[in-house]
């Protein structure tokens, strides 16, 4: 068996409407009809010779038609429409449509197959965020906007720079870490940390309540949910300061906006926005420089707050009533008052 064996896709329907064009253009009404009535005379009176030349182009013309009308049924229509009289298009237009059968199918070579995925097409990202804020934001990292390093407090521009470059690993590491996002051990996020804070972090990772450390981080609660489509809006912003005794203060003020669904349920989806902000410290110690995490602030709209696990509960609209958050209801896309309130999972404007 040769390489083209094998796989096959449709033939080209291009020859087949050449050929029926050039075969028609040689014929007008009147003779298709004079040589039909031939054919028919012919046929049906002994003694006479055929006229083979006619039924031959007759017979032509029949096969191909049957070609045409069964795998090109869109030529027929555009017969009819070129012939139907003016203002009648609609009524063409909606008629029913000629079911196809299976195409006539030539060889490929091996190796394409890929080029054909018959798979369910994901809805678009851009429509799991329509009529949300959310649609105007920056996809994943581009959001995570640094300020231009400058020497400050003590430190370098060059020392400055690296800080904010390992606050923006940071953040991408808490809240768009594949892994992370859905509930896994967040490595990425371990290895950043400065190593004494990455053992407090680890040794509280597994606590409920506020002194969990999995709060710091977007993590679904395993098996409630899983991530739809893979983009997540970010907006916000990021100012650097002086930082008293030296160094400097990073804050970073950003929403991150989650489509979810159920598992199993690819079209069953919310929106789950979260808003963190964050104070980090950057330093120089015995030589070397020390990025912290110094305080994190977080509210999570859109999930469930009964837990205190520190995972996200993502609530869907069918969800039981009780398990809603309560409290004065907030606008998610609001960095100026979306952390007003005491609770991590507030009610939000409009849900």
């Amino acid at each position: 068996m040769n390489a083209l064996e094998g796989t096959v896709r449709p033939a080209d329907p291009d020859d087949i409407d050449a050929r029926f064009e050039a075969l028609v253009a040689q014929f007008d009404e009147d003779e298709i009809r004079r040589m039909t009535a031939a054919a028919e005379s012919d046929s049906f009176t002994p003694g006479r010779r055929r006229r083979p030349a006619v039924l031959v182009a007759i017979a032509g013309l029949i096969v191909l038609v049957g070609l045409v009308v069964t795998m090109r049924p869109d030529v027929l229509d555009k017969l009819r429409i070129a012939r139907s009289p003016a203002g009648n298009e609609d009524l063409i237009v909606s008629g029913p449509v000629i079911a196809r059968q299976a195409p006539v199918t030539t060889p490929i070579p091996d190796g394409e197959e890929g080029l054909f995925d018959h798979g369910p097409v994901p809805a678009p990202p851009a429509g799991l965020f329509a009529g949300t804020p959310a649609a105007g934001y920056a996809d994943g990292e581009q959001g995570l906007v640094m300020p231009a390093a400058r020497a400050l407090g003590g430190l370098t521009r060059e020392e400055v720079g690296r800080a904010l470059s390992r606050v923006r690993r940071l953040l991408s590491a808490a809240h768009l870490d594949p892994a992370t996002v859905r509930g896994e051990r967040p490595e990425e996020f371990i290895r950043l940390l400065h190593p004494r804070q990455r053992e407090a972090f680890l040794r509280r990772l597994g606590d409920s309540g506020p002194s969990g450390t999995r709060s710091w981080l977007f993590s679904l609660a395993p098996g409630t949910a899983e991530p739809a489509g893979d983009v997540v809006k970010v907006s916000g912003e990021t100012t650097i300061s002086k930082r008293a005794g030296g160094g400097v203060t990073i804050e970073a003020d950003y929403l991150f906006v989650h489509p979810v669904s159920r598992p199993g349920a690819p079209s069953t989806v919310t929106r789950i926005v979260e808003h963190h902000r964050n104070e980090f410290s950057a330093y120089r110690e015995d030589g070397g420089l020390v990025v912290w995490l110094a305080a994190d602030k977080s509210a999570v709209f859109g999930a469930n707050c009964t837990e205190g696990d520190g995972f996200v509960h993502p609530r869907f609209p069918d969800d039981p009533q009780g398990s809603r958050p309560s409290g004065e209801p907030a606008d998610p896309y609001d960095r100026a008052s979306g952390l007003s309130g005491e609770t991590r999972c507030p009610a939000a404007l409009g849900s």
